[in-house]
């Protein structure tokens, strides 16, 4: 960090909240790679070429089989690889126990873009848009001999990022996310059917039944989904917030109907909304976030946290959670980083014994991550195994020793969650209610009784509503809310005056989806305007779900808004067609002209060991002469047209910093194309798509003029494959001048060790 202004430096700390982990930290050498992990754990390389090539994401089965989706490393858009799928699912075993995998069979071939595995109840899971395939091994040999699509999300955009999941949550329900903006079209359990182009959490009973929408989101490519034991939801992704310098990516605390960022009026404004975007819980820059996970194992010391993997910053953060209100706050910390720029951790999951797995799926992706400027299929990936040093691990962490034809409760108290995990299903019957009632294991009881579908286990989970742990109440108020449970009415409504915050907001959303008007008037003597802004959408969202207008007066500070929700429901806005966006017209490069491309990088890459960060900062804020303010963003100065700078050094390498400044188009970032614009009348517009609303799009020159081309206006848009900033600026700087500006952005980063939290 270069700027002197020690406020701003503060502030950017504080906005990302990125921090190395105060324990300390030490290295370990695993060619290619240099990991740097916390003090006093261990990191080793468990699965790698010929077992696995480059790994994308991983799910164990019961036994401690690890199911891997495999990409074969082609790199064409989405809807390329569906007509011509060559991806797999690979199964890994670990035959003599010592945690590295021996054995790797193909369990599945032929599939397109992966975006998401799931184990469950014999079946495996992939996400691979627009499908969640079902895979079945029907005779034992441990290959899939059938397929059937589970959900057809009806549409497959150019990035594959229509798609993320399925995951599995404590309430035994399916969830997964829908990203990228192409319409899709689901009959949900309320009945209605609602065309919608924005983000959403989905989610459902395994066997597809009661199909809802948790969140929606402005963003296009929401990822990858945690859950805490009591029920909640966190989930990692891409273009969260652009309100400040250097934030685009993180992860937020989904909350029941929640609407959050990006802003995006096309997406977003046909949706009813409780009176704005819902805050996000972390924010971590350009890092593209992918899996994440909240372990469970107290042998890992991160029980409680989120670890998510950054696709595009080589590293894994943690994140320690702590009740902020209704919601969570997060301290961020770095707790696994390569130095390598080909290491792209994708997924982590943990094992039964506590240890962490990560996914390293190499250098061959290269769709949409402005990082992977190039593919390179040949750079493989790995598994590594991170875990603390001298824990206390079990001999039989899965309870594969146990006779799981005779399960008992106690086995519900049991120190290894994996033995709880599959209590819970094995005990889910009828018979088992009154034990239940009675087990000392309150929460895994409450999920137990959560998946016996009769009136005696609704009765025995509202019990749990007065209990003295705070997760048992959460957990119990999650079930009561999933399955509407009308009886919940009047102890619904004792909770909602309680103290805890966190409780009212669940309590206001259970009562939202029983749909009672009794607890309307509770909901409006509830809500203040000091609320946090999870609890106060809470109430809003509860009294919109009701339908009752009559319940809700004009006078009432809420009453504005609700009755504005409801006019957008009933309104179903149908927006204007989205003109489809060609994409790039593709030549075939000139090898000539490549050469001779790479021999100009190479001369002014010979000046980079004498490049200055200060000159370089002189120079960027020179806008007379460098230009660079006058469209690139960074920190508090210059214009968010061009990508944001101000954490561009955390992911570009000082070789791709070069090439972009001599030759900006031969690497365009996403989000940062030129559309060209033909329309009905003959007029042609191009620019930057800065906005868009539900009928309009807005495209800004490089000079920062601009222009609204309505939807039905528009004849043919495709998008430009030469950049807005235009070649030539090795013309107009000095060899030296270039070097500083590359040394200067690419010390342009989040600073790692100045504040150290714990």
């Amino acid at each position: 960090m270069l700027r002197n202004d020690r406020c701003f430096f503060f502030t950017v700390l504080a906005m990302l909240g990125v921090f190395w982990d105060a324990v300390g930290a030490e290295t370990v050498t695993l060619a290619p790679h240099t990991f740097t992990i916390p003090e006093g754990y261990e990191l080793k390389r468990v699965a790698a070429p010929p077992l696995v090539q480059r790994p994308i994401h991983m799910c164990f089965d019961g036994q401690g089989v690890l199911y891997v989706t495999d990409s074969s490393g082609n790199t064409d858009k989405a809807p390329v690889q569906l007509k011509d799928p060559q991806h797999r699912v690979l199964r890994l075993v670990d035959r003599d126990g010592d945690g590295t995998f021996d054995d790797s069979t193909v369990f599945a071939d032929n599939l397109s873009l992966p975006e998401g595995i799931l184990v469950h109840d014999g079946a495996i899971y992939i996400g691979a848009p627009p499908y969640i395939w079902k895979l079945s091994d029907t005779d034992g040999d441990h290959v899939a001999d059938e397929r059937t699509i589970w959900f057809d999300g009806g549409s497959i955009e150019n990035c594959g990022n229509d798609m993320h999941g399925p995951y599995l949550a404590p309430d035994g329900f399916f969830y997964w996310c829908k990203g990228a903006f192409a319409p899709q079209e689901h009959e949900l359990t309320n009945g209605r059917t609602q065309t919608t182009r924005a983000a959403h959490i989905y989610r459902s009973r395994p066997d597809g039944s009661q199909l809802e929408r948790v969140i929606t989101g402005g963003m296009n490519n929401p990822v990858g989904l945690a859950f805490s034991d009591a029920g909640e939801r966190f989930l990692s992704g891409t273009f969260f917030d652009l309100s400040k310098p250097g934030s685009r990516d993180g992860i937020l605390h989904a909350i029941y109907g929640g609407m959050y960022g990006r802003k995006n009026e096309r997406v977003l404004d046909p949706h009813p909304n409780t009176g704005g975007l819902l805050p996000i819980l972390a924010q971590l820059g350009p890092a593209a976030p992918s899996g994440i996970v909240m372990p469970r194992h107290q042998a890992s010391g991160l029980k409680g946290d989120l670890v998510c993997t950054e696709f595009n910053t080589r590293r894994l953060s943690r994140h320690r959670l702590s009740k902020s209100g209704s919601s969570q706050s997060a301290v961020t910390s770095t707790f696994l980083e390569s130095d390598q720029t080909d290491f792209h951790p994708t997924d982590v999951l943990e094992d039964a014994d506590g240890s962490l797995l990560v996914a390293d799926t190499g250098s061959w992706y290269m769709i949409c991550c402005p990082t992977s400027k190039i593919a390179k299929p040949d750079v493989l990936g790995a598994i590594y195994r991170i875990e603390k040093k001298r824990s206390k691990t079990h001999d039989d962490p899965r309870g594969l020793k146990l006779d799981w034809n005779h399960p008992r409760v106690d086995w519900l108290s049991d120190q290894r969650p994996a033995v709880v995990k599959r209590a819970i299903d094995s005990l889910a019957n009828a018979s088992n209610i009154d034990a239940l009632c009675s087990s000392s294991a309150r929460l895994p009881a409450v999920w137990t009784l959560h998946r016996i579908p009769s009136q005696r286990a609704r009765t025995a989970v509202r019990e749990f509503l007065l209990d003295e742990d705070l997760d048992v109440r959460v957990a119990a108020v999650h079930s009561i809310a999933l399955w509407r449970d009308k009886d919940a009415l009047t102890p619904l409504i004792q909770v909602l005056s309680q103290d805890d915050p966190l409780l009212r907001r669940l309590a206001a959303m259970a009562l939202g989806r029983i749909g009672d008007s009794e607890a309307a008037g509770p909901l409006l003597q509830t809500y203040s305007n000091e609320m946090d802004p999870f609890l106060s959408h809470a109430i809003v969202y509860a009294l919109y779900e009701m339908g009752d207008m009559r319940s809700v007066p004009d006078s009432h500070p809420l009453g504005k808004q609700v009755h504005l929700m409801r006019k957008a429901d009933r309104r179903n806005v149908r927006a204007d067609a989205y003109p489809e966006i060609l994409p790039v017209r593709w030549q075939k490069p000139n090898a000539e002209e490549l050469a001779q491309q790479e021999r100009r990088l190479n001369e002014l890459a010979a000046f980079l060991p004498n490049g200055d960060a200060e000159r370089g900062k002189k120079l960027f804020d020179n806008q007379d002469k460098s230009k660079c303010v006058t469209c690139h963003l960074k920190g508090e100065k210059g214009v968010r047209l061009g990508p944001d700078l101000t954490w561009i050094g955390a992911i570009r390498s000082e070789r791709d910093l070069l090439e972009a400044i001599v030759y900006p188009s031969a690497s365009i970032a996403r989000y940062h194309e030129v559309v060209n614009v033909l329309t009905n009348d003959g007029r042609s517009v191009s620019g930057l798509l800065v906005k868009e609303t539900v009928d309009k799009m807005f495209l800004s020159s490089a000079a920062g003029v601009v222009q609204s081309v309505a939807f039905r206006e528009i004849e043919r848009a495709r998008y430009s494959n030469v950049s807005l900033m235009p070649d030539g600026l090795d013309q107009l700087l000095k060899p030296e001048e270039i070097a500083d500006l590359v040394v200067y952005l690419k010390q342009s980063k989040p600073p790692e060790g100045a504040l150290e939290v714990d």
